[in-house]
């Protein structure tokens, strides 16, 4: 059976209040101590890291920020030379239309001188055929400075008739 001992309880009671006096001199104040730091170290750490998150969340304000920017240049350096190239070809286009104008104009000259030309040549022609029917009709030679004068005012009035 269980025997019970006034002075076995007397020393258990202080072999446990001298164990806890022992315990919380030398295990609980460092154990309490490193616990400590831990949480201060845990504190600035999560401190740490949240300062870091501000600092990435401002990075990242800043980058898209500068993104948009970019952007919004990049759209007008397009528009400007989308405006450049347009007037470029308004430009090209009005020298083609006044070289094409002028190539026309040095046509239509050529060809009124070429129809110049030829209806010369055409009144020289008819003018010698018309002498040498003349002077074989005649059954003579004319005289060529007068025979031609009279050729070319008699041509020159049917000219004007028609």
């Amino acid at each position: 059976m269980l025997e019970f001992h006034l002075s076995t309880i007397l020393f258990t009671i202080i072999n446990l209040l001298v164990l806890f006096f022992l315990l919380k001199k030398f295990l609980f104040g460092r154990v309490n101590a490193v616990l400590e730091q831990r949480a201060a170290l845990v504190k600035s750490e999560i401190a740490s890291a949240e300062d870091n998150n501000r600092q990435a969340e401002a990075l990242k304000a800043q980058y898209e920020g500068k993104l948009t920017d970019a952007r919004h240049e990049a759209a007008k350096i397009v528009a400007d030379a989308q405006n450049r190239a347009q007037r470029v070809y308004e430009g090209k286009m009005a020298e083609a239309e006044a070289d094409a104008k002028r190539l026309r104009g040095e046509a239509e000259a050529q060809i009124a001188e070429q129809r110049d030309a030829m209806l010369r040549g055409a009144r020289n022609e008819v003018a010698s055929l018309a002498l040498l029917a003349a002077a074989k009709v005649a059954q003579r030679s004319m005289d060529d400075a007068d025979d031609r004068a009279f050729v070319d005012t008699f041509l020159s009035e049917v000219g004007e008739q028609v």
